[in-house]
């Protein structure tokens, strides 16, 4: 693999088909994580022991940029009543064509405005279910 640039990741989360790009993201990163399964007993010698299976896997995406619409805080607030405006289908899309992709929970959103700027956003998603990686062609 090489080496790419950061702005050609593409996050893309909605309901329309296809799923609509994040418009205005300058910055953005994944987390996958996999909880251990501590199995440590008095036969360990004192050594942690961990079965090799995740007990939780979960993916992040993050993501900030310049706010262009206000999608995701029509979502966000869409989605306060408990409707589920804030699950959809999302992928993260590396510049090699390699996808990550699954449903998304909107977890979080903030705006910032400085006096002499634009305004910025700052959103987190949390997978929901299966979350599949599909390699680069």
């Amino acid at each position: 693999m090489t080496a790419n640039v950061g702005r050609t990741i593409v996050v893309r989360w909605g309901d329309a088909s296809p799923i609509p790009v994040v418009a205005g993201i300058r910055e953005k990163s994944i987390t996958l994580a996999g909880e251990a399964v501590d199995i440590t007993n008095d036969d360990s010698a004192g050594w942690r022991q961990l079965l090799d299976a995740a007990q939780v896997n979960s993916v992040e995406i993050s993501a900030s940029g310049v706010l262009i619409d206000d999608t995701l805080r029509t979502a966000w607030f869409a989605g306060a009543d408990g409707s589920g405006e804030r699950m959809a289908p999302a992928e993260f899309e590396y510049s090699d064509g390699g996808i990550v992709s699954g449903t998304f929970y909107l977890q979080e959103y903030s705006e910032t405005g400085n006096h002499d700027g634009e305004i910025t956003f700052e959103a987190t998603w949390m997978s929901n279910g299966v979350v599949a990686y599909t390699p680069a062609p």
